[in-house]
């Protein structure tokens, strides 16, 4: 007996053709030494928690700079992820190490909360001085209203 192929059989493989495509394609987006790693020591070396994510905001501090210490082009929906094949030698990594030890992460922290705090601050203040302003013209509008009684009683 001959067996037939379908359709379906030929989808199925041409399905199974895919899925060993995309594995490949996840393979070489695997990062020899990136951020996580580099966080890892930072934590280590400094003996303090140092997270990914501010290290993400550092690097991008550092590549927006007018003379670049990182080499990495800063667009929003840049998702490429960083990678160091060198580690701890590369220039890059030892640059990223200086910063962060000579304070660099917690003083960007700080500046960004002081800025946070001031932005806070503003509004809370220029809602009072609002409301003070609206009570000021709601007396001076019933002050009015009263004088303007008087007036008319004196005629």
């Amino acid at each position: 007996m001959a067996t037939r192929t379908t359709d379906t059989d030929v989808e199925l493989d041409e399905l199974d053709d895919d899925v060993t495509e995309e594995e490949g394609a996840a393979k070489a987006q695997e990062v020899t030494f990136g951020v996580r790693d580099l966080a890892e020591y930072l934590s280590k070396k400094t003996g303090k928690t140092i997270k990914p994510k501010d290290l993400r905001t550092l690097l991008r501090k550092m590549a927006r700079e007018d003379k670049p210490r990182v080499n990495r082009e800063v667009i929003p929906g840049n998702r490429s992820r960083y990678d160091w094949p060198n580690g701890l030698k590369d220039p890059e990594v030892q640059r990223v190490i200086k910063a962060v030890v000579g304070g660099e992460l917690e003083a960007g922290k700080k500046e960004a909360l002081d800025a946070l705090k001031a932005r806070k601050g503003k509004t809370k203040k220029e809602k009072v001085d609002e409301a003070v302003e609206e009570l000021d013209d709601e007396l001076e509008d019933e002050l009015d209203a009263d004088e303007d009684i008087l007036s008319d009683e004196e005629v």
